[in-house]
């Protein structure tokens, strides 16, 4: 082990003693850019003999010379041409990768499924700017069942399951609680839940709602998986919005289309399945202020969420596959 450690000791003072100054191919830069010692002296505020002198100690490390002087100014030498561009392009990148270093904190990206983000998500994201000013809150979508943070850029998800993922921070927010909704017209033929059988049924993954549904609601006769399949939710209910079936909407992210009455709920029957939305982060970012504040936001926003459900006649059952 000690061996190792002073083999990359001995790299490391070696690599240094092969590069010349930073502040000397800076100046140099500088000067191949202005054309004379005497902008690059007043460029980078210090006097024209320091720009000399940085130029000589440079090209005594290098043991080439960089610059030719004439009446109109520096022309760079056969050397200095190959030079520049590289450490033209080794700055850039040091600047690129100081000004991501300086900018990490105040970019908050956070990921949910498309149909959280449009239905309850995007209302409230005028409030976590207000909360958050000074951070710039981005939003992608992912529907998934598992959290993944590979992509370094994601700094928090909200995603559904039972809050059991090994590696990161979990936080409760609200269950997922579904119903049948449909159109203003389909729903004036839904007396009983047992027309349903007659009715066509949309579904999205995964396939075991309106089964579990029917059986929490005691509805017998109903071939559950009959009926069109969407890969998101939010296709099942823009289906319902057009009067082509009934969807098993989410309580939590149908408010609005209810109050604007393009859906609308023909049954009481509730159904808690034991799937949850949680807030999810690797815990090593738990101690950063946005996420810090991130947490905060969403338990208060969570917490108002859970005030609609007194007035729900809701029905439990144990999550399957």
């Amino acid at each position: 082990m000690r061996s190792m450690l002073n083999t990359h000791v001995l790299e490391s003072l070696s690599f240094s003693r092969r590069l010349p100054p930073l502040h000397a191919l800076e100046v140099f830069m500088t000067a191949a850019r202005c054309g004379t010692f005497s902008r690059t002296a007043t460029e980078l505020f210090v006097t024209q003999s320091a720009i000399s002198r940085q130029i000589q100690q440079l090209e005594d490390n290098l043991g080439v010379q960089l610059f030719i002087r004439h009446k109109r100014g520096l022309r760079l030498t056969p050397e200095a041409e190959s030079l520049l561009p590289v450490v033209e392009d080794a700055f850039t990148r040091i600047a690129r990768a100081c000004g991501n270093l300086r900018n990490s904190g105040q970019v908050l990206t956070l990921r949910m499924p498309p149909t959280l983000a449009t239905r309850w998500f995007l209302p409230l994201l005028p409030s976590l700017q207000s909360a958050l000013p000074d951070v710039d809150v981005r939003l992608t979508t992912y529907d998934a069942w598992e959290p993944s943070f590979e992509s370094s850029d994601i700094d928090a998800a909200i995603v559904q399951g039972n809050g059991d993922w090994p590696d990161v921070e979990s936080i409760l927010l609200f269950p997922e609680l579904l119903t049948p909704v449909s159109s203003p017209a389909l729903a004036h033929q839904l007396a009983e839940p047992d027309i349903l059988r007659e009715k066509p049924l949309l579904h999205c993954y995964p396939l075991n709602g309106w089964r579990l549904w029917l059986d929490a609601a005691g509805v017998q006769g109903v071939h559950s998986h009959r009926g069109q399949i969407f890969d998101t939710l939010e296709l099942a209910l823009s289906a319902a919005t057009r009067g082509q079936g009934v969807a098993l909407g989410d309580v939590n992210l149908i408010q609005e289309s209810l109050r604007d009455g393009v859906l609308v709920r023909p049954f009481n029957v509730v159904l808690d399945r034991g799937i949850s939305y949680y807030l999810v982060f690797p815990k090593i970012r738990g101690q950063l202020p946005k996420i810090a504040a991130l947490t905060k936001w969403l338990e208060e926003a969570a917490r108002n969420q859970r005030t609609i459900y007194s007035s729900l006649k809701l029905v439990s059952v144990a999550a399957k596959e």
